[in-house]
Parts: structure tokens; C-alpha cells; sequence
């Protein structure tokens, strides 16, 4: 025989009713395989632990195989993320255009060959063998010029700036005067005949001479003739 039922318990069983759809959670769930094996060796590493006897320890020397970072790396690597975190927001849209300005000028190709040529004396200069070098008779092939060469280059210098700087503006006019004359016809005649006679005593040659006999034209008086002369004379 069936139990009886109130019947306000079966007015609301029976009755309509505005229910909600819910999940349900699993609030005491069972333990997995993993967790009871994780479960298990801890407890096997707490039991050791307490049975762990610290005379056996021997010692040995310690490597130190992951070094800690110093201040100084720690205070670059928070610059680097800093750097990082200021790139990953930067804003192209944020720029604005500017004239570059050439701050490093790249030498030219003549600068570059001057540049290696230097370096190239100065180890030549550095590796140099003074043991090397020998002794030679100098000679003067470019001597420098004396006093009075330097005097004479001097007023050579100053006439020609003087004429360069000459005004004609300046000059006046005066009434020249003959001071040298030229010579006449008969001079000039004079003077080459002159000219040819000293060539020809300069170009004269003894071995042309031939020997010849001497005649006397005109005797000259003996001592006796010219007392006899004063002596006559005298009277």
C-alpha cells in the first residue's frame, strides 16, 4: 500500500514553478592519478628527510654555476625593459620632420691617401736602423747666396715694385740735356783699327817669326866722333 501525501506537498510538486539553470561544481573532487603519485613522493621525501643522518655528509668543494646579478647589471637590464617598453609604446605619428645635420663628415679619398701615407712614414720613422746609415761627403749643390747677393736682390726687388707702382701722371717736362755723346765717324774708325791691332798682338805666334840678317842702314857715331863733337861745339 502506497504512503499518502499531504496534499499542499503535492499542490506544489505539481504546480508550476520559474526555476533557474545552474552549473554545478565540483566542490570535493577525487584526486587524480598524478596527484597521488605527487602526493607519494613527497611524503617518501618527508620521510627521508627525518631519517636523513648528517654525519654522512662529506665535504666537498662548492661551484658556483649560476651567479646572482650585481647592482650594476640589474640597473641595466630595468634600462633595457624600460627602453623596450618605451619602443613597444612609441608613436610614429608623434614624429615630426627635422633638417639632418651632418655631425661625422667621412673623409674624401685625397684625405684618406694623405691619412695612409703618414702612417706609413711614422712606422717607417719607428722601425728606422740608425746602424744602417753611412758616411757620405757632402756636397753642396743649392748654397745659399751671400750678403751682398741678398743686398742686390733686395733693390732689384725694390725697383721693380717702383716701377710697377710708377704713375706717369707725375712726370714733368724738362729740357734734356747731351751728357754723353756718341762718337763720330773718325772715332769709330779709329777705334776699330785700334780693336784689330790689339788682336793681333793678343794672336800673335813666336813660331812664326823667321830669322833674318841685320843690315845697318845708318851707323851710330863711336865715343870718340861725338867728343870731337861737343868738343867743337863748345869753341
Amino acid at each position: 500500500m502506497a504512503a499518502k501525501v499531504a496534499p499542499e506537498l503535492l499542490k506544489d510538486v505539481c504546480g508550476e514553478h520559474n526555476l533557474t539553470h545552474v552549473k554545478t561544481e565540483e566542490k570535493n573532487p577525487l584526486p587524480s592519478a598524478e596527484d597521488l603519485h605527487q602526493e607519494k613522493s613527497h611524503l617518501e621525501l618527508l620521510q627521508n628527510l627525518e631519517m636523513f643522518n648528517a654525519q654522512q655528509l662529506q665535504h666537498i668543494r662548492t661551484k658556483e654555476r649560476v651567479m646572482l646579478p650585481d647592482s650594476s647589471m640589474l640597473l641595466e637590464e630595468k634600462n633595457r625593459e624600460r627602453h623596450l617598453n618605451n619602443i613597444s609604446e612609441f608613436l610614429r605619428s608623434e614624429l615630426r620632420p627635422t633638417e639632418p645635420m651632418e655631425k661625422l663628415v667621412l673623409p674624401d679619398v685625397v684625405t684618406i691617401a694623405q691619412e695612409k701615407t703618414e702612417e706609413e712614414l711614422k712606422s717607417g720613422i719607428e722601425q728606422f736602423n740608425k746602424d744602417q746609415l753611412r758616411h757620405q761627403k757632402t756636397e753642396e749643390k743649392n748654397p745659399l747666396p751671400d750678403k751682398n747677393a741678398i743686398q742686390q736682390e733686395k733693390r732689384e726687388v725694390n725697383i721693380r715694385k717702383s716701377l710697377t707702382e710708377f704713375e706717369k701722371g707725375n712726370l714733368k717736362h724738362v729740357q734734356t740735356e747731351e751728357k754723353n755723346p756718341l762718337p763720330d765717324a773718325t772715332a769709330i774708325e779709329m777705334e776699330k783699327k785700334l780693336e784689330e791691332h790689339i788682336k793681333g798682338i793678343e794672336g800673335f805666334k813666336k813660331d812664326e817669326l823667321k830669322h833674318a840678317e841685320t843690315q845697318v842702314r845708318e851707323r851710330l857715331p863711336s865715343k870718340e866722333d861725338i867728343a870731337l863733337e861737343k868738343a867743337s861745339g863748345d869753341k
